[in-house]
């Protein structure tokens, strides 16, 4: 039984961190998604238009099939990075301070709901995991400090269902995060992360770029006209 207890709580040490690391790159790329889209994807828009309209222009003029796909492609793109542009979002809360990370994971330990023994305690659970996701992500450290003074933890646990169910739940957690850190969003500010501690702007160089192709864009489509 003590080896059980001991997996069981390294599972549930491991769990919270996932959590924690989840819920602090959501937090992170919502603070940037709005500066990216300020700063290089509204030049990006204008250059998805301008292409989607020369090769909407070039599929009228050759009448072939595959210039016609490639007109509808490309102005499907322009149609999702102009949406996507015209509604930049407001900057998401602080970035998580190393206490609240703290705070966060104490918390996701007790009430994660993939520990929840019934689909009514599950429930129960994630209605607190909601709270506690919008606490973490405002930086309300007394409101998830309300959260975990409000759940009632129950029994200490430690059986090998338990541990099963631990196990399961971990490896969801680890695809979970996977799967954010493999967006494209995601990748890009990896890069400007990157860059910043090379003491570089990667912004400014992708804004660059994006304003060298829309030039180069508007000269074509005007040598269209």
């Amino acid at each position: 039984m003590p080896r059980v207890v001991d997996a069981s709580k390294r599972l549930r040490n491991r769990l919270a961190e996932l959590e924690t690391e989840y819920a602090t790159l959501e937090a992170e790329l919502a603070a940037f998604h709005p500066e990216y889209l300020r700063r290089v994807g509204v030049v990006m828009a204008r250059v998805d238009e301008l292409e989607a309209k020369i090769l909407m222009r070039l599929a009228k003029d050759s009448g072939t099939p595959d210039d016609a796909w490639a007109a509808y492609n490309a102005s499907e793109q322009a149609r999702r990075t102009t949406a996507e542009a015209k509604a930049i979002p407001e900057p998401g809360g602080p970035i998580p301070t190393a206490d609240l990370k703290t705070l966060f994971r104490d918390a996701a330990k007790r009430m994660h709901p993939d520990l929840a023994p019934s689909d009514r305690s599950r429930r129960h659970a994630e209605a607190f995991m909601k709270r506690l996701n919008h606490a973490y992500r405002a930086g309300d450290a007394g409101a998830i400090a309300d959260l975990v003074r409000q759940w009632d933890a129950g029994g200490s646990g430690g059986d090998e269902r338990e541990v099963e169910a631990l196990e399961a739940a971990v490896a969801r957690a680890e695809q979970r995060l996977a799967d954010l850190r493999a967006t494209g969003l995601a990748e890009i500010l990896e890069r400007v992360m990157a860059a910043a501690a090379r003491g570089e702007d990667l912004l400014a160089s992708m804004r660059a770029d994006a304003e060298a192709a829309l030039r180069d864009a508007e000269q074509r489509w005007q040598a269209m006209q």
